[in-house]
């Protein structure tokens, strides 16, 4: 190939190189498997190969730790270079000239990169903030009487916010680039209808936001007056997004290169600081949010296993309920650990000190166990049917990744509400759709549930895509990944799959993405037996929202003396329209 052939865009690049070529001379050869090849993982400590290539279609996944992706994630990932850099790389390899207009000068300075420096710069002023006791005793107070020591303060970089509507407004008042910086980053705030800026930290103790490279990304805030918020965080931006960032990450270079057994999740930035004051760095905590599938991608590469460690209340026990459909999605085993007297990590350490903590560590339960326990409750109090428990109990195990975990689990559940797993079995498979798994192929356990069928119609076959038909899924789909991947595809119907996925800019997504591609199911070559297929999974989407909304009304009716006599009409005759529907669809 001449070095002086020019490709336009990445999908045109990606189209004249080869993926399996490029692992065997940059990382290890390659072995023929079925119709693919296999190779070590580079991303985790692979024992045996267990990453998959397809090369005709320029894409690699490991079922364990899964990475995913095409060749750009992949040197992306593999050689940690930025995306111009990674172009670069390719350029460079297979004598490929790419036009400048693809890619910014590897030399230039970006957006983020003068992001990053100002944080960094912000980072100092709050720090000497907070180290000006005379001025700023009520936050050092506060922090030292949560057991903060002044190594720990600084080793975090710790700092304060003082009580001031303009401290950083007048640093870049009259520079215009750091004002559009501060800006973007939330750091000020322009006022309504009017040219003037004011702060966006004020009185807080703040608390600096880093990633695994030790970067600012932005910072959290908590109060030390009266304010309704105690906590806040900087508001999203080109190298900030709260579904992404893990606090805490920024300290697990203090592991010296150690991989962690498992990864504890707690609730606040105080419970991650007073862990690490003693020793513990394999620790994280969300920024406010649930945890979302990106965090359970970072996690991933970390470990295959987390203990979380949230509130014994009922709040505490809800959302770490609601962290097992992400964490099991990318295969990570969960324990929790309640801790009694309603204390958190941080007073629980300060009064026990981390020999008890470590002790009650060990002793972490499954959250699985923890969650049967929860639906026998449920059931007991008559605040869910049997139906519903076994619906909830379903929803949560799809997830799992392990076979063998999975028939554990079904097993502890049918023992708990004496039905039996040949039952529970029978419902798993009325509800999702088993992938046939070929000895030659690659042993994957995942479930395909009806919308992922038809995801990966569309994915692989490009003549199935019928503007109509994706139109429909757009509205019938339930989960937001799944709606997600269908406008990408809508926006570009002839993209092969790999240039699908490689126009995702979230890890998580296209990691699940690739995980489908090359999850094994048989789909016909025949557009027309394609097409059939569609609309079967699509009938069988709209009769499961039937369901749902059936049992719904269900429950509604079934609370005595609750409804009106008008009400119970209204839902007498929904229920008719739906089994209606019901009956059409069958």
């Amino acid at each position: 190939m001449s070095p002086n052939d020019s490709y336009q865009d990445k999908e045109d690049i990606l189209s004249k190189t080869s993926i399996k070529e490029y692992i065997d001379k940059n990382w290890s050869e390659c072995k023929k498997s079925g119709s693919g090849y296999k190779v070590l993982c580079p991303f985790h400590d692979d024992k045996s190969p267990s990453m998959h290539i397809n090369d005709e279609k320029g894409l690699y996944h490991c079922f364990v730790c899964k990475a995913g992706g095409n060749l750009v994630q992949f040197i992306k990932e593999f050689k940690n270079l930025t995306y111009p850099e990674t172009l670069e790389e390719i350029s460079n390899f297979f004598n490929i000239k790419i036009p400048k207009k693809n890619y910014k000068p590897i030399g230039e300075i970006g957006l983020d990169k003068k992001m990053f420096d100002f944080n960094k710069k912000i980072s100092l002023y709050f720090k000497r903030c907070l180290s000006d006791e005379q001025a700023n005793l009520k936050p050092i107070k506060y922090l030292k009487s949560r057991g903060f020591s002044s190594q720990d303060i600084e080793e975090n970089s710790l700092g304060f916010a003082p009580d001031s509507w303009d401290s950083i407004t007048k640093m870049v008042q009259d520079k215009k680039e750091l004002l559009n910086i501060a800006l973007s980053l939330g750091l000020i705030i322009k006022k309504d209808g009017k040219e003037d800026f004011f702060d966006f930290f004020r009185n807080r103790i703040i608390f600096p936001i880093k990633n695994r490279q030790g970067n600012i990304l932005g910072f959290a805030g908590r109060t030390i007056g009266d304010d309704k918020a105690k906590y806040i965080n900087s508001k999203e931006s080109e190298i900030f997004s709260k579904r992404k960032v893990l606090y805490g990450l920024g300290n697990f270079n203090k592991l010296n290169g150690r991989k962690p057994k498992y990864i504890f999740i707690v609730e606040g930035y105080t419970d991650v600081l007073m862990m690490n004051h003693f020793g513990l760095y394999n620790v994280v905590a969300t920024m406010g949010t649930a945890l979302t599938l990106e965090h359970a991608n970072e996690i991933k590469k970390i470990s295959n296993k987390v203990i979380i460690c949230y509130d014994s209340d009922a709040a505490g026990i809800d959302s770490s309920f609601k962290n097992i459909d992400p964490l099991f999605q990318f295969g990570i085993e969960i324990f929790t650990l309640r801790l009694e007297d309603g204390l958190d990590p941080c007073s629980y350490l300060e009064k026990f000190g981390m020999d008890n903590f470590i002790q009650r560590a060990k002793k972490s339960n499954l959250i699985i166990d923890e969650y049967i326990n929860y639906l026998k409750d449920k059931l007991i109090e008559k605040d869910l049917s049997i139906n519903e428990v076994v619906d909830n109990f379903v929803s949560k195990i799809r997830f799992v990744q392990d076979y063998i975990q999975r028939d554990e689990f079904i097993n502890k559940f049918s023992s708990s509400f004496s039905i039996s797993k040949r039952k529970i079995e029978s419902i798993i498979d009325n509800e999702f759709v088993k992938s046939e798994i070929s000895s030659q192929k690659h042993n994957s356990n995942r479930l395909l549930g009806p919308e992922d069928i038809i995801l990966k119609v569309f994915l692989e076959f490009i003549d199935s895509r019928d503007i109509g038909i994706m139109n429909k899924c757009s509205k019938i789909f339930n989960n937001i990944f799944h709606k997600e991947i269908i406008d990408i595809i809508k926006i570009n119907p002839e993209a092969e799959a790999s240039g699908v996925i490689g126009s995702i800019e979230e890890d998580a997504t296209s990691s699940m993405l690739s995980d489908l591609v090359f999850t094994p199911f048989d789909i016909p070559n025949d557009r027309q037996l394609r097409g059939k297929l569609i609309l079967d999974c699509i009938k069988r989407i709209e009769l499961d929202s039937i369901k749902d909304l059936k049992r719904l009304i269900n429950l509604r009716l079934s609370k005595d003396g609750e409804l009106t006599d008008k009400d119970e009409k209204e839902l007498l005759n929904e229920l008719k329209d739906l089994i209606d529907r019901e009956k059409q669809l069958q």
